[in-house]
């Protein structure tokens, strides 16, 4: 007598014929496409790196794929889901593992962090990635010891850069952790079909970020610095910051910042330097 085969929402006819069976259809408003490549699936959950009992949070499980994989591996999950539809899918595929598994119905730039150590590991909705880094980054104290997302391969290439194509995003994120691109996982590999490659970004979060100073005021000076990358630094400083020349040139040679560098030329200890300096007014109110 033949074997049962494994129920695996990575294999495209059974992931289709599940979500007919829970009338499920991808929502593209949500970011909604469904990874059904076991290899890629199993890697990402490798990455991880966490023990069994760990806690894990996950972002836009969908109809289940990821959180199954996780609850298999022995992680309490803690997902963040919006679209109510798609709930009784995602509670039919973790079924079995009820007691170590619950979601929340909202927006996540509305969830609430845990207090205790978890990792962050999700196949996040892709036009939401600045926004969820923000969130777990910058806008909380309590930050994950690890992030693993998949997201568009571009992203992901532009976070894992080197120093001196640095964008906002990439410095704000080497601030609070060590970014990696782990690996590609092609459009074809997904149900619907993206119109981009994927790929897992992996960051390793420091237990102490690279700045002492508050992270939204460090991200306000970030946000004016890039808000024109394309112009040199003083100019987008004097145009955002209402600063003049007088202002800028002192404080650019005394942190050593060359007066004709763009945004993506001055390190993290300089932007630290520079938010104590051109908010000082913040500080002082402290």
């Amino acid at each position: 007598m033949a074997l049962a085969k494994k129920f695996d929402l990575t294999d495209p006819r059974t992931l289709r014929d599940f979500l007919k069976l829970h009338r499920v259809w991808t929502k593209k408003k949500f970011g909604q496409n469904f990874l059904q490549c076991r290899p890629s699936l199993e890697k990402i959950v490798e990455l991880g790196d966490f023990q069994k009992g760990d806690l894990v949070v996950e972002v836009g499980p969908g109809h289940g794929v990821l959180t199954r994989e996780l609850l298999e591996n022995g992680a309490i999950v803690r997902a963040v889901e919006i679209d109510e539809t798609i709930l009784p899918a995602l509670k039919a595929a973790t079924r079995q593992w009820k007691d170590f598994f619950s979601v929340e119905n909202i927006h996540v730039l509305d969830f609430v962090p845990p207090k205790e150590k978890y990792k962050f590991i999700a196949n996040i909705p892709y036009h939401l990635t600045s926004p969820i880094l923000r969130k777990f980054l910058i806008d909380t104290t309590d930050r994950p010891e690890k992030i693993v997302i998949l997201v568009q391969k571009e992203v992901a290439e532009r976070i894992a850069c080197k120093e001196e194509k640095n964008s906002l995003l990439s410095i704000m994120v080497k601030t609070f952790g060590k970014p990696s691109y782990s690996f590609t996982v092609t459009k074809d590999k997904f149900f619907p079909a993206p119109k981009v490659d994927s790929a897992v970004l992996v960051i390793d979060v420091f237990d102490t970020p690279k700045i002492s100073i508050p992270s939204k005021i460090y991200f306000e000076m970030l946000y004016a610095g890039f808000s024109s990358p394309r112009k040199k630094l003083k100019n987008a400083l004097m145009k955002r910051l209402l600063l003049t020349k007088e202002q800028i040139e002192p404080v650019f040679e005394k942190l050593g910042i060359d007066p004709e560098c763009r945004a993506q030329n001055v390190t993290i200890p300089q932007w630290e330097e520079m938010t104590k300096i051109f908010f000082k007014d913040y500080f002082d109110k402290k």
